[in-house]
């Protein structure tokens, strides 16, 4: 935008999308730019086809964030969740602090925090296991290093979410291998195809609720 707020180009025309949804919707998703929508470098939350959320089948609002770490999903939660009134809450973070070397303790406190904070606003959390990345991938697409023992630390946290009210959709890929390229180009975000994937996990998993 120039400083009178007009576009400074015409590479691609103004969209619309509502932030705010009509009607009575239940379920939450709260997390980061692996639930806010994008991948194969990297397409924004309004390119359905990289989001999980498009896949599902029942109606969401998705709470989630790029670029948060689990506390900052923890900082913001009374910002933007109370706001509706949900029964369940998708939570799904801390790939983004586990690689960056953030102790597992740490990640999980914060899962246990924002678990704790939707508790006591009557909703139900429920906590997604975190798929494998690549950090060979993640170096090539954004020159970003990974931590070493990301997978040690990964487990823990898994360890410990498959010890809450959860959704496994780790499960349906290779816990100890890198993901494959043909699922997140860039090492991280999952490509259309992971998106499916990870949906049909929690469609099966929340049939009995919605």
């Amino acid at each position: 935008m120039d400083d009178a707020g007009n576009p400074m180009g015409e590479w691609s025309e103004a969209q619309k999308f509502t932030t705010v949804p009509k009607g009575d919707i239940k379920v939450g998703i709260y997390g980061d730019s692996i639930s806010h929508g994008g991948g194969h470098l990297s397409y924004s939350p309004v390119d359905y086809a990289y989001s999980y959320s498009h896949y599902l089948g029942f109606r969401t609002i998705n709470l989630s964030q790029s670029g948060d770490t689990s506390a900052m999903m923890l900082e913001r939660f009374d910002r933007d969740v109370p706001a509706f009134r949900l029964k369940y809450l998708l939570i799904m973070g801390g790939t983004n602090s586990l690689r960056a070397g953030v102790p597992a303790e740490d990640v999980i406190q914060d899962l246990e925090a924002i678990g704790e904070k939707a508790r006591e606003r009557g909703i139900t959390p429920i906590y997604l296991t975190l798929p494998p990345i690549n950090p060979a991938n993640i170096d090539k697409a954004f020159d970003e290093p990974t931590y070493e023992n990301w997978r040690q630390s990964f487990a823990q946290v898994n360890d410990y979410i498959r010890s809450r009210d959860h959704i496994d959709v780790a499960a349906q890929f290779d816990e100890q291998k890198d993901l494959p390229t043909e699922l997140a180009l860039d090492g991280i975000h999952g490509d259309w195809n992971m998106k499916q994937i990870m949906a049909q996990a929690i469609n099966t998993a929340m049939a009995g609720r919605v």
